[in-house]
């Protein structure tokens, strides 16, 4: 499938807007040096399988954010593992086999393999030693080797063989595209999973808590030991349940985020997409947003320079990846998104919603689930869940995640609402040669158009609607 883009929408070959859901599939491997090199190369490799593939299928899913990690693609300055790669395609044969895209993810967690996920260590230039932080991500904002080890990224400092460390990442990429971006399931590159800041990390979270005690009315250092300690901070998150709160903290700082994806993000992208495009491939390059937007900072990203490019913003309510994650709050994952709407709304391009959810095996998160997921249907947004897990299938995330859903239109100004088991959908449609499909799950649907019933083919949970001129309205009951 070959995606283009139409102002804010994503359009097919045959011109339909096209609506892609989905989930992360990403293996992303040891640390070096932890078990013998057979293991360590293989667990880059992920524990899906076809069964499980098929199962993600039948759940309507119809994109797959595939992880690729740098350190498995280039073990060594220069040399490329092709079985690596040779498995990256596999994977591609499978999912295009059960009609699922993919957008290919060159995955990153606190910089490196050495640390959590994507560089190499040859590529992590650093003399500090790293100590685990009880919530992972604060390595970003406490360690200095996380620090070290990301100036160097963003100066494009010299690696081994002296060729800068962003330039040997751009190489990287254009080898994934050659070798890959032509296989047929892949729609795109998501260049960067959540570009972090290095030194300035620190920094730019002490003006997070600074900005945040003044518009709560509190003491800074109150406010710093408070977010320290887990029972506290979720009694201070709790005071972002005010909008106007949530709000002001971040327009406080976002000053120093756009900094950063200006004059560091902004030339990477640059510099990366070229090298993609250098290989000949046309496909969608995603582009996220700074790790501190996640939280509701606004995007200070400029406009990338390419015809088909996509906004990949992320998404989480502060209590994701602790025991909290089902007091999850709407409000203030909402005024999150909302940030993210304004984002789009100024570079005036479609979204694919990378990363949301990480729900795990949790109970008690749909309300938050379809709360989301109604949100992203009201600005028309893609997106892909994070993320698949053993035993996913099996999981409450997977239920709520089940649910009726556009595939494509055939047509234009299309709108679409999802309460339970229930569906309406409306368009304009288009004279073409492919039809508008849908996903539903439970039940059948009614198609009108011009309010008249008009004839559907449904086949088992799939609708197709025959594409033509006129006023359509789809309701599911």
């Amino acid at each position: 499938m070959q995606l283009q883009v139409d102002g804010s929408v994503l359009r097919d070959e045959a011109g339909r807007q096209r609506v892609l859901h989905g989930i992360s599939l990403v293996a992303k491997g040891a640390t070096p040096g932890q078990g013998s090199d057979e293991e360590y190369r293989r667990s880059f490799y992920g524990t899906w399988t076809a069964s499980d593939i098929t199962n993600l299928a039948a759940r309507g899913f119809t994109l797959v954010r595939l992880g690729v990690i740098w350190a498995a693609v280039e073990p060594e300055p220069g040399r490329y593992d092709e079985t690596y790669l040779d498995h990256l395609a596999d994977q591609l044969d499978l999912l295009h086999g059960a009609g699922i895209a993919v957008l290919l993810d060159a995955h990153q967690d606190l910089y490196s393999q050495c640390f959590g996920d994507g560089a190499p260590p040859w590529a992590t230039l650093t003399d500090q030693p790293f100590t685990a932080t009880d919530l992972w991500s604060d390595a970003y904002l406490t360690e200095p080797a996380v620090h070290q080890a990301l100036d160097a990224f963003w100066a494009n400092t010299p690696g081994p063989g002296g060729l800068g460390l962003q330039d040997s990442f751009a190489a990287m990429w254009a080898r994934v595209a050659t070798r890959l971006g032509g296989h047929p399931a892949v729609i795109g590159f998501d260049l960067l999973n959540e570009p972090a800041p290095g030194s300035p990390a620190g920094p730019i979270f002490e003006a997070v808590l600074g900005a945040f005690a003044h518009a709560t009315g509190q003491d800074v250092q109150q406010v710093a030991a408070d977010f320290a300690d887990p029972e506290a901070k979720l009694a201070q998150l709790g005071r972002l349940e005010d909008e106007t709160v949530h709000r002001q903290v971040g327009d406080a700082v976002a000053g120093l985020v756009q900094t950063f994806e200006t004059e560091q993000v902004a030339p990477l992208m640059a510099r990366v997409t070229s090298a993609v495009r250098s290989t000949g491939n046309d496909k969608l390059i995603a582009r996220e947003h700074s790790y501190f937007a996640n939280l509701g900072i606004p995007s200070g990203q400029p406009p990338l320079a390419d015809p088909a490019w996509v906004y990949s913003p992320h998404g989480y309510d502060l209590t994701v990846d602790t025991p909290a994650i089902a007091l999850s709050s709407n409000t203030r994952a909402g005024t999150i998104f909302a940030r993210h709407r304004q984002t789009q709304q100024r570079l005036g391009v479609p979204v694919i919603a990378g990363e949301w959810g990480a729900f795990g095996q949790a109970t008690g998160i749909s309300d938050h689930a379809q709360f989301l997921m109604d949100t992203f249907d009201a600005y028309g947004w893609s997106w892909t869940y994070w993320c698949w897990e053993e035993g996913f299938a099996g999981t409450e995330a997977a239920q709520v995640l089940t649910r009726p859903r556009p595939l494509a239109f055939a047509g234009d100004g299309a709108t679409w609402v999802v309460r339970g088991s229930h569906l309406r959908a409306a368009w304009q449609g288009r004279s073409g040669t492919a039809p508008s499909v849908f996903f539903l799950p439970a039940g059948a649907g009614v198609v009108r158009r011009d309010g008249q019933v008009v004839a559907a083919e449904q086949d088992g949970p799939w609708l197709q609607v025959p594409a033509g001129d006129g006023a359509y309205t789809l309701e599911v009951e």
